[in-house]
């Protein structure tokens, strides 16, 4: 079975493209706390670029840092010179230069009268720095006062404009709205903590908000921060399309398929599709949201590779083998297509190996995995199938038909995790994974009643 990992990323640096990039930190810096905190602060052109490259050990060449030397367009603190060159070292946490790109840098001295930049602050290309933007040209009246600002884009990084902004305090309730890049502000705010809550665009949904001072989440739709006098928050939010396709995938005898993999890719440039796809449940359904703008193909299976769970090759919907066969989807804001089934023409015929797991007393293996490794491999078809225990001990297992190899039982324990065990302890020196007896099966009949026994009784946890 395909495993889908589900990337819910939560944008903890900057909200920035250049960010999204970037290291992990522990919240997002704000703007007068960076402006304080930097030795020099200045919007600059990169004149030029020079990386430092050095030679792995099969000859191969990267880049270990670079010099690039920046032509100071504007100054709003420390620094003096028409021209900077500034220092990185390749790391996640590090600017990426190249010619051209206009930044703004929030920078430290260096070496060799050179400047840096410190990991996890709010340097970035010029683009994204609206907000810092309005904060540092309104210098020096704009660090006299307290300051809650951030930024409202879409999942491309469209900016949201006119959206409204409640701020909620102990006492004082304001509302502001956002401006031409997305950016609210708010200035002479009492001290204290503040309830930041935007309106929700017509068609969109909240993705997630980057955190600042104070959080205490309870709503999704509004997050907590904290100004002290004459300090500052940011709290920026994205929103994502909130559009969704669902429907079913049926197989050729008319049957829910569960554990397909299905998918969204653009229709001209699959390529650049960011990932929209989701497999089905028990009954055979899928849902896929948050789907970008844009014409797409819908295809189960999409690698092509023939496995026990998906017995066919790539498949476009309505169930076309030939992609330019497919019928498109259009997804314009708000679209939801429900029922968008997909019927499988014809599939390889599959087995069922069916039985129970049992430890050596006769107790069921419960949520322990039973496991089929085909003999050989081959490039377009993965025979390997496993599952879970149910309630009762029982497993069953789909296997591509015609296909030989082996079934066990398998789980994975640990010294001291059990209590009493002599034999299991003994297995656990050895190895971590403890396997079953494994039974030799070639798939051209069904199987029913197997038991798979662990060479030991079931033991008592030593932590229950």
């Amino acid at each position: 079975m395909k495993l889908i990992f589900a990337a819910a990323v939560l944008a903890l640096v900057l909200f920035t493209a250049d960010a999204a990039r970037a290291c992990s930190c522990g919240g997002t810096p704000t703007t007068c706390g960076s402006f304080e905190a930097a030795e020099g602060v200045l919007i600059g052109t990169v004149l030029r670029v020079e990386n430092r490259v050095a030679k792995s050990n099969n000859g191969r060449e990267y880049i270990t840092g670079q010099v690039a030397h920046v032509q100071v367009d504007e100054s709003f603190k420390g620094v003096k010179s028409p021209e900077v060159i500034f220092r990185s070292y390749s790391s996640s946490c590090d600017p990426r230069y190249a010619a051209g790109q206009r930044w703004l840098l929030y920078a430290y001295h260096g070496i060799d009268d050179t400047w840096t930049t410190a990991a996890c602050d709010r340097s970035t290309q010029l683009d994204y720095a609206a907000d810092d933007l309005l904060y540092l040209r309104a210098l020096p009246k704009s660090a006299q006062k307290t300051r809650i600002a951030g930024q409202l884009r879409n999942r491309d990084y469209t900016p949201l404009i006119g959206v409204k902004v409640k701020l909620t305090g102990s006492f004082l309730t304001r509302e502001v709205f956002t401006d031409k890049n997305g950016v609210y502000e708010a200035y002479d705010l009492p001290p204290g903590k503040y309830l930041v809550e935007p309106e929700t665009p017509p068609n969109l949904k909240l993705n997630f908000s980057s955190q600042a001072m104070v959080t205490n989440a309870r709503d999704r739709r509004w997050q907590e921060v904290e100004v002290r006098e004459k300090g500052c928050a940011v709290l920026n939010f994205s929103f994502t399309e909130d559009t969704r396709v669902t429907g079913n995938v049926f197989g050729a005898g008319g049957q829910p398929m569960p554990n397909v993999c299905v998918h969204l890719l653009f229709k001209d440039k699959p390529k650049d599709t960011p990932y929209l796809g989701n497999c089905t449940d028990e009954n055979g359904r899928f849902k896929i949201d948050d789907v970008v703008l844009g014409e797409y193909v819908l295809v189960a299976n999409d690698d092509g590779r023939i496995t026990s769970d998906e017995p066919f090759p790539a498949l476009y919907y309505p169930g076309v083998f030939e992609k330019e066969k497919a019928t498109p989807l259009t997804f314009t804001s708000g679209d939801k297509f429900e029922g968008f089934d997909i019927h499988i023409p014809s599939q390889k015929s599959t087995r069922t190996i069916e039985g129970k797991l049992l430890f050596a007393d006769g107790t069921p293996a419960l949520r322990e995995t039973v496991k089929f490794v085909p003999e050989g491999m081959d490039d377009n078809m993965d025979a390997q199938s496993s599952a879970n225990v149910d309630n009762e001990g029982r497993f069953r297992l789909q296997v591509l038909e015609g296909m030989k190899g082996t079934v066990y039982g398998y789980m994975f324990a640990y010294s001291g995790e059990y209590e009493n065990c002599p034999k299991l302890e003994a297995i656990i020196k050895v190895r971590h994974g403890v396997m079953t007896n494994s039974v030799a099966v070639e798939l051209n009949r069904d199987y029913q009643d197997l038991e798979l026994v662990f060479p030991f009784p079931k033991c008592k946890r030593a932590r229950e």
